[in-house]
């Protein structure tokens, strides 16, 4: 059993904090999360927001990370933080395929070093003008540019927490395994 998980990731913007709403490419990354801790924790949480350029190549770019605890550790019960990361550099955008392809991102939560759980996202952007989006111009105009995240995709890894477990190997488990997603919904 998880020590720890996340139960909600809420995005939201800059400028709004009742949830998503389009965003200029250029704005701030912005999530709301609620933690679900059953057992208090020895050290304190890592997260990170990533950003995919090349998935084949596993070369991530990191956006921001943050520790999340009482320093050090993490007190049992609810617990809700709110994390902004700076946005994609437009050369990482660039090297993902360019800022009209799909791209990815993702929140990944980490106890002493091993990922327990990440919190991905695929990344779109539009125009914000329906007659560029249908027929973009031969250069990219970034300010008219906005980013449109999907609906979170989930998945749970089994780390050792701070007891002694045999198994130290992490294992995948599927958010439709899980019951964490239902179209796009938290269920769990």
């Amino acid at each position: 059993m998880a020590a720890c998980s996340i139960s909600n990731v809420k995005v939201l913007t800059p400028t709004s904090d009742t949830g998503p709403e389009p965003c200029r490419v250029e704005d701030d990354l912005v999530f709301e999360v609620t933690l679900d801790v059953m057992q208090a924790l020895k050290e304190d949480l890592l997260f990170r927001c990533m950003y995919v350029t090349d998935s084949a190549s596993g070369k991530d770019v990191e956006l921001e990370s943050i520790d999340v605890g009482d320093g050090p550790g993490v007190r049992q019960g609810v617990q809700r933080f709110r994390f902004e990361s700076s946005p994609p550099a437009q050369s990482a955008i660039e090297a993902s395929g360019g800022p009209l392809e799909v791209a990815g991102l993702y929140l990944s939560a980490l106890y002493r070093g091993e990922e327990f759980c990440r919190v991905g996202y695929y990344v779109r952007h539009d125009y914000d003008d329906p007659a560029l989006q249908e027929d973009p111009p031969s250069t990219v105009d970034w300010a008219r540019l906005r980013r449109v995240l999907s609906e979170p995709c989930v998945t749970k890894f089994q780390i050792p927490w701070d007891t002694t477990e045999a198994d130290h190997g992490r294992k995948r488990v599927r958010e439709e395994d899980a019951g964490l997603c239902a179209g796009g919904t938290w269920v769990g």
